[in-house]
């Protein structure tokens, strides 16, 4: 860090004291661009490159304070102005004015006038008098215009004829534009209408889609209550349904169960019909044994009779014999009788068996025509309960979709 604490005219010096370095460290800092006039190559050489026992760095950072209580920068209000000027390797530059980050610009125009700028006469170095003799008299007139002050004026004019000149390019381009712009009213009038007329109807096709989602919506609406009151009318008819389904199932369980008892009691009555007709053929057996004993009988009868005939006329020797037959006759015919008789209880138990065996058989039919009957009412109870499942099936389906 260097002080100036006195107005300073020239600073002298052997070659190589670092003179040169100070003067354009502080032209660097104003603003100079030009590498030639830095004395170097490219903008990188004023960054420390490092030595043998200190690295170098990652950018040059030069800060001049000047005094500014007489108001040589009568556009600062400060007493001291700080000029601060960074760049990095990566070719970034960074000015700042009182530590507030500027333009290269804003650092021009606050030394434009004062003396100090980068195309001042404050820093004079070896031969810049002979440079500035030996220069063409344009380059002595930007001197003489910078110690006069008005070196902002030029610049601004400058700057002005370049806006112009600018201006004038952008009214060309703008009027060629124009031009060119002429030859598209027309296409860009019909395209006009037909964008008005395309919004026209764009607004038509999108109330008319709102009036269709609308219409939409509604028959939305009343088919979701159709719907809701067909599925709690399919519900109610399901609950009969069942409540139908379960009296059926209860119906041919009862009926099932009569079946049954039926069965068991035409069981029970075919077993009586095949002892009434073991019976009946026992009686038969006994009046054909019955039959016969009588058909001999009769044989013996008139086998005696005979006899008798053929000895009516032994009255003597024969008289007990006679008597023993005529006793033994008798006793033929009581026997006869006796066996009549029970020929005629065995026919009145066979046709008493008999009328049985036809009652019992009028019970069998009858027993099997209503067994026919309530197996018909089984089946279209079976019938109506396969419908009632399909049913339903049906309706469970329906209130599942």
């Amino acid at each position: 860090m260097l002080s100036f604490g006195e107005d300073i005219t020239a600073i002298v010096g052997p070659n190589g004291s670092g003179k040169s370095n100070i003067s354009d460290a502080i032209r660097w800092v104003m603003g100079e661009q030009s590498t030639r006039a830095l004395r170097g190559g490219k903008m990188e050489d004023v960054i420390f490159g490092g030595t043998a026992k200190r690295k170098q760095v990652g950018f040059a950072e030069v800060s001049l304070v000047l005094d500014n209580t007489e108001h040589i920068f009568p556009q600062m209000e400060e007493s001291e102005v700080m000029v601060t000027r960074r760049y990095y390797r990566s070719g970034e530059s960074e000015y700042y004015i009182n530590r507030r980050s500027v333009r290269l610009k804003d650092v021009n125009e606050l030394f434009m006038d004062t003396g100090l700028g980068r195309e001042g006469y404050s820093i004079i170095g070896q031969g810049k008098i002979d440079e500035i003799l030996s220069v063409k008299s344009a380059d002595r007139r930007e001197i003489f215009e910078e110690a006069a002050g008005i070196s902002r004026y030029r610049h601004r004019k400058e700057e002005a004829e370049r806006r112009l000149e600018k201006t004038e390019e952008n009214l060309v381009r703008v009027n060629d534009k124009i031009d060119e712009l002429e030859l598209q009213v027309e296409p860009l009038r019909i395209a006009s209408e037909k964008a008005k007329k395309f919004l026209i109807l764009r607004d038509e096709l999108r109330g008319l889609e709102i009036s269709l989602w609308l219409e939409q919506l509604e028959n939305i609406r009343t088919g979701a209550i159709k719907v809701k009151t067909d599925y709690e009318n399919a519900l109610r008819e399901k609950t009969a349904i069942q409540q139908e389904v379960e009296r059926l199932y209860a119906q041919a369980e009862a009926i099932g169960e009569k079946m049954r008892a039926k069965e068991t009691e035409a069981e029970d009555i075919r077993f009586r019909m095949m002892s009434r007709q073991a019976d009946a053929n026992e009686c038969e057996n006994a009046i054909a044994v019955l039959k016969a004993n009588i058909q001999n009988n009769i044989s013996n009868t008139d086998q005696l009779k005979r006899e008798l005939e053929a000895q009516e006329g032994r009255a003597g020797s024969i008289a007990g014999q006679i008597e023993a037959r005529q006793q033994r006759l008798e006793e033929i015919q009581a026997e006869l009788e006796r066996l009549e008789g029970e020929l005629s209880a065995k026919q009145a138990q066979a046709d008493e068996l008999g009328r049985s065996a036809g009652t019992l058989a009028s019970e069998m039919e009858a027993l099997r025509q209503k067994e026919q009957m309530e197996t018909a009412s089984a089946s279209e109870a079976r019938a109506l309960l396969s419908a009632l499942a399909a049913a339903a099936q049906e309706v469970l389906d329906r209130d599942n979709s």
